[in-house]
Parts: structure tokens; sequence; C-alpha cells
């Protein structure tokens, strides 16, 4: 018997922006032990005919060479995170004859998920979908047998803008608010959208959102959109996600919960009349790549070798196994052989000298040479609150931020320039200057002006060249004149300056 095995690796999965009818190609792999003959796998993410099922299908290359037909059994299945067949559709008991260009398959090999969040987990560990196909020739015992592994990743972006309706209160029924949004990816694709008031008799107003891309090659898959107060606070008003839809939409078109009692209650939220929205896509592009990664002959002469193989294999995403950031999470949050300790004015953070000095020169410093901070294993921190002084360390931990707010995320970019810890600075200077708007210019300013960042410099020079008028009129920047009378002039110097350099004579 002549055995060969493909498994093909589909990253991000529920990204897939494909229709009914519309399929996704492996790629190809030769097989050389069965007449050196070239082969795809065909997957339908939303089902050949009926959108309610997975189609899958092997079929031979139509340039393939060998002979002009081929007989042999397969088996094709989806496989969970250790490499465990969850379903199959097996083609035991018939031998198949496949012609150039032929393929065999079931139109309703899986039925999708849906919300069902259990099953899910199984079949989609971080996302990835596993399939497998199995092929062979004759019968009896294996004495040539063959492996080989592929990967497809579908391309994501994300982005997040801020839009702002002025006179909020003023917008008419059907009023239609439009933006536009233009990516920064070398491929420059754009977005667009409108925000109203949609107003039908009977029924409540209701701010609605429409956005849709500017491209077939872009297709949008989940939105969330957060309503902003003057002081950069967040309050999540309105979301959608697609990856669930058994039909994909092009134009997604949403309400939004502002309810005039929220906003007559919190009026922070609707300073002279302007609403601030902030909006959060997450688009996929299309195929990021696709390529054959492993091949493995003659595994039959190594009878622990295919074990080996599955171990290695699956390893990036073992179902139920922690991984290595899991492992140093939990020991933070466990206190476990902790061995120095962070103090701010009202609490004390026990932590962990080699992160410290993993992530900060600062603290490396500290810790390693000879300074009180070595000696006392303490290191006074008074000019951090607690909430700042914890969300600092969990990235320290694990890179990651959770629940990132305009306040937390100036704290946080302070504490990370302090501590020199590069990753964080970008993180927080990324988010501050996205979320950028005509009323919290005035803290960036500030922010660029004391740490001297140039990238922050750079980005503020220019929203205040293009919204100048409307930034200089607001009582915000009437404030910060009375607190920072010497940056504020500069700054007006500048943009006075800049704005004459534009005029032609």
């Amino acid at each position: 018997m002549r055995k060969f095995t493909f498994i093909w690796f589909i990253e991000n999965f529920s990204y897939c922006w494909h229709e009914t009818g519309e399929g996704l190609v492996s790629p190809t792999f030769f097989v050389e032990i069965i007449h050196s003959t070239s082969w795809n796998l065909e997957l339908y993410p939303r089902g050949e005919e009926d959108p309610k099922f997975i189609s899958l299908y092997l079929r031979r290359c139509e340039d393939c060479d060998g002979p002009g037909k081929i007989t042999l059994f397969y088996e094709l299945s989806i496989l969970d995170a250790n490499g465990r067949g969850l379903v199959s559709a097996k083609r035991e008991e018939d031998a198949y004859e496949f012609e150039k260009g032929k393929g065999y398959g079931p139109k309703d090999f899986f039925e999708l998920l849906g919300n069902n969040l259990e099953e899910k987990t199984k079949v989609l560990t971080s996302d990835i979908l596993r399939v497998c196909c199995k092929m062979w020739i004759d019968e009896g015992e294996v004495d040539k047998e063959a492996r080989s592994c592929a990967r497809t990743r579908i391309g994501l972006e994300k982005i997040s803008f801020i839009n702002i309706i002025e006179k909020f209160g003023l917008l008419k029924p059907d009023q239609k608010k439009s933006f536009d949004v233009t990516s920064v990816s070398k491929d420059g694709f754009k977005f667009s959208g409108n925000i109203y008031v949609k107003n039908e008799p009977g029924s409540e107003e209701e701010v609605m959102v429409d956005i849709f891309p500017g491209s077939d090659d872009v297709h949008l898959i989940t939105c969330q959109i957060y309503l902003l107060s003057s002081a950069g606070k967040e309050v999540e008003c309105g979301k959608i996600d697609t990856r669930n839809y058994i039909d994909r939409k092009h134009t997604l078109s949403f309400p939004i919960n502002l309810g005039k009692n929220f906003l007559d209650k919190n009026i922070e939220y609707l300073p002279n009349d302007n609403l601030t929205l902030r909006c959060q896509c997450t688009l996929s592009t299309g195929i990021e790549f696709e390529r054959i990664e492993e091949t493995f002959y003659d595994l039959q002469l190594t009878p622990f070798l295919e074990e080996k193989l599955n171990a290695s294999s699956f390893a990036s995403c073992p179902a139920g196994a922690k991984s290595a950031l899991a492992d140093i999470k939990s020991l933070y949050k466990d206190q476990i052989l902790t061995d120095v300790q962070l103090k701010t004015l009202t609490k004390t953070f026990p932590v962990h000298k080699f992160i410290l000095c993993a992530r900060s020169p600062v603290f490396r410093a500290m810790l390693t040479t000879d300074m009180k901070e070595k000696n006392l294993n303490c290191i006074q921190v008074d000019d951090l609150d607690d909430s700042t002084i914890e969300q600092f360390l969990f990235f320290l931990y694990t890179d990651v931020l959770e629940n990132l707010q305009w306040e937390s995320a100036m704290k946080l970019y302070y504490a990370a320039d302090k501590y020199q810890v590069q990753h964080l600075i970008d993180v927080s200077s990324s988010f501050l200057i996205t979320g950028m708007n005509t009323i919290n210019i005035t803290d960036l300013l500030i922010i660029a002006d004391r740490h001297q960042d140039s990238n922050i410099k750079i980005a503020v020079e220019n929203f205040i060249c293009e919204k100048g008028k409307k930034i200089f009129s607001s009582d915000e920047w009437e404030n910060f004149m009375e607190t920072n009378p010497l940056l504020a002039m500069k700054t007006m110097h500048l943009y006075l300056k800049k704005s004459n350099d534009l005029i032609i004579i």
C-alpha cells in the first residue's frame, strides 16, 4: 500500500469572506508515491450550494502529470488541536477513479457551528481549521508512506478612527453625515460610510451607521462603536460581528444605542452639541499567504516518527494546554516566588526581578547595580496610582493591555517613558494618536512637549494644521492658554507659519 497524508491549516478561518458557491483552494501538493500526481483540496466555507454546511473536495489538478486515470481510496476529516479526528467522510469501501481535473467530496461535509461556543472551541482552536486528507492505493501493509503540511492565512487589518458629528441636535431625520477612511497599508484601500438618524412612522428614532468597503477585495467583518466623552472616556454603543452570518454582507448597516435620556444625563458626551464616536473595524483583506511547510517521506521505516510529527505539527495550539505566556501570567497573578516589591503610596505589588530586568533597562540598572533598590528589594513608585501600576505590570508580563481608555493610556505612556519600555511607548502612543480630536488635542500637546516624542509631535502638528480654527475657538483651548501660555503661543505661531507657507504668491 502507498499512503499519503495532507494536513491543511487555515488560520483566521472565521474571517473567511466567501459567499455560498465561493471556494478556498489549498496550496497544490505533489504526491510522488502516487504516480507523481498533483492535487488540491477545495473548501467552501459557506457551502457550495447549502450555506448551512461546509463543502470539501479532493481534486486532481487539470495540468497534472501521470496517467490519465488513477484509482484510489481517500478519506477527508477535520482535526482538533491535538490532531485527533472530529468528523470525517470515509471512502474506504470503494475506490474512486480520478481523471485530470476531476474531484470528489461531500457537499454537506460539516455543519456550520453558528454560536455553539463549546463545539467551536474544539473545531476552531485559535481560529484555525485543520483539514486532513488521506489517500492510498492498493491494500495490505504500507510499504511507502509520506506526509505533507500546508498553511493558508486569511489576512486581517484592524482600523480605529474617530468621527465627530457636529451640531448633533440639529441633525434632520435621514440626513446623512458621511466619512471616509484610508488604510496606511501598502495597498492603501479605502472604506466609507454614513451616520444618520432613521425616522420611520410608528417607531422610535434610531441612530444608524452604514459602512461599506471601497473595493471588492476587502471585506468588512466586525465593527464596534464607542461614544467618547470630552475627557476621552468610552462607552460601547454599537457592535456587529458577521462571522456567523450565513449570507455574507458587503455593506454593514446597524443601529447604535444612543438614548436621548442617556445624553441628557451625561452632557459630557455631547459637548457643544458635538457627538464623538470611535469606530473599530476588522477587515478581511484576502489570503495573506499560502505555502507547503513540510514534507516527510518513508514514514513506515521509522515507527515512532509519525507520533513525533503529530506532536510538533500541532504544538502551536494544543487544546487544553497552556502557553509559556500563560504560565508567566500565572506567576504574576498567583505571586509565586516573587523577589521584589513595587510600592505606591497605598499598595504593595510583589513581582519578579527577572521580568522587570528583561522588560526595562531602568529597572535592570536599579536591580543589578549598587543602588538602594537592589539592597532593599523594593522600588518606590509614588508618582503612579494603583490602577496604572496594575496595568503596567500586566503588560510587562503579558504584552497585553486590557480596557485601555484615554486617561489610562496617558498614564501608561508616562510610566513607559519613565522606565523605557519601548513596546508600551509604541502601543500607548499609537492609541493616543488614533484617538485624538479637537477636544483632547491639548493633552497630546503637553505629552509631546514634556517627553519630546517626535512621533506624537508630528501627528499633533498635522492635526492642528488641519483643524486649527476649530481647536483655537474651543473652550478647551481657552483653558489651555491660561495654564500653558508659552506652549499655546508656540503652537499658534507654528499654525500661522505653516498656513502662510501654503499661500501661493
